[in-house]
């Protein structure tokens, strides 16, 4: 899923860290005791999402009455707890042993601070890094590597973005749903018709943590020309005219075009796209997963809703999409990282599962051509999103440049200062950071 975790530090990390030390240890590293007999037990937590935990708790059954010998020990931890919790449990060397982090966190937090083990291949049933690449579409990994061109995970869901517009809303407002916004600009003038002919809430943003901001910030920005970072991720340049343009258009979006009100978007980070599935808006970015959560939430709604290509600021230019990637990997201070590898070596084989059950895209070679793909409408755009996107720039300390970012949107949108003063401010902050 997301982007779709919190990226909280300072106080929450202490308290967390209480927490943890008077009772998540047991869950830790060190959890998985190999017994006389043989016995291991593996640690696993992921973030809350229904449809995924239900699979999860499947899976693990299945896993067990195959392997006697493993107790899978699973736990779910809140969206909004989520990432401070798996953080600070890893980095004070207890932590379970398999986890399901978002791309984003895993390049700039855990592979950075050695927290994650690099894959084993041999554990996989392959005979090097590479051979295990070589199963998934190229480039797809690219998410779970680190600098030093390791790979440290295998992705569980892997997510282009896509724009879901309603049709009955367009017909309603004498829109054509056949000829979908193709500009952001045309998102603000088909806004105002929906507004028009009474769905006030045309379009809008989430505004949940500061994952959700990041991700948006960064869709926006691809298109603008925009990077929170130098190159070599040693420099915050927030405040880069690029960026400036992306929050400007983010503001344009959510407030000056009047197409609706940002304090009126759903907080809900278990089912996010909450105002989409009621029926409640009328157009959002979203993805592949978010759709199956409509059909099972409301599939009255799910059969009004039209996925098309996401619009783009110039439309005459080759369009520029957003990746994101959710990846299994193992705790370095594992005591059980050859088990571990192997559950998740199960986990990835199920993908045609991820496919039809949680609507969880694995890019495993010839994905889009497998019989749970082909049974998913709008099975194209979505693979078309996949083909023209590219993963979020990273760096290290990358929560608190995720806040710095929250923080700027935050002002501009609700605050009326103008982004390049909000940015500015940002920009300083992640700066320190990194410094």
């Amino acid at each position: 899923m997301a982007p779709r975790l919190p990226r909280a530090r300072s106080a929450a990390v202490i308290a967390a860290a209480a927490l943890l030390t008077a009772g998540v240890a047991a869950c830790g590293g060190g959890s998985g005791q190999q017994a006389a007999g043989g016995d291991v037990t593996l640690t696993f937590w992921t973030h809350t999402h229904p449809p995924m935990v239900d699979l999860n708790k499947a899976i693990i059954a299945e896993y067990q009455q195959q392997h006697p010998n493993v107790k899978i020990e699973y736990q779910t931890v809140p969206n909004t707890e989520f990432a401070t919790k798996m953080l600070t449990s890893l980095s004070t060397g207890a932590g379970p042993d398999i986890i399901n982090m978002d791309d984003g966190a895993l390049r700039g937090e855990y592979i950075q601070k050695r927290l994650v083990a690099p894959v084993d291949a041999a554990a996989l049933g392959k005979g090097s890094a590479s051979e295990v690449e070589a199963g998934f579409v190229p480039g797809t990994l690219d998410g779970a590597k680190g600098p030093d061109g390791k790979l440290y995970g295998l992705p569980s869901e892997f997510n282009g973005t896509v724009f879901a517009i309603n049709k009955k809303h367009f017909a309603d407002a004498g829109l054509d749903p056949a000829n979908p916004p193709k500009t952001w600009q045309q998102v603000i003038e088909y806004g105002k018709s929906l507004n028009a002919a009474g769905h006030k809430q045309a379009f809008n943003f989430l505004y949940l943590h500061s994952g959700w901001y990041a991700q948006w910030f960064q869709t926006l920005a691809n298109q603008t020309g925009g990077t929170p970072l130098s190159p070599d991720g040693k420099t915050a340049e927030l405040d880069s005219p690029g960026n400036v343009a992306a929050l400007q258009l983010w503001v344009d979006l959510a407030r000056t075009s009047g197409i609706a009100d940002p304090r009126t978007s759903s907080r809900d980070a278990t089912s996010p796209f909450q105002d989409l599935s009621s029926g409640v808006q009328s157009m959002a970015i979203t993805y592949p997963w978010a759709l199956d959560q409509v059909k099972e939430a409301n599939p009255e709604v799910y059969e009004q809703l039209a996925v098309v290509p996401l619009p783009q600021v110039d439309a005459a230019k080759p369009p520029v999409n957003r990746i994101y990637g959710y990846f299994w990997a193992v705790n370095s201070a594992s005591k059980q990282q050859v088990e571990a590898w192997k559950f998740i070596s199960y986990l990835s084989a199920q993908h045609e599962r991820w496919l039809t059950d949680v609507n969880f895209v694995q890019p495993v070679t010839g994905w889009d051509k497998s019989p749970a793909a082909q049974k998913i409408p709008f099975i194209d755009t979505i693979a078309s999103a996949y083909s023209n996107g590219k993963y979020d720039q990273v760096g290290p300390h990358w929560n608190e440049i995720q806040d710095a970012i929250r923080a700027a949107a935050d002002k501009a949108v609700f605050d009326g200062v103008p982004p390049a003063d909000a940015l500015r401010e940002a920009d300083a902050s992640a700066q320190r950071s990194l410094g």
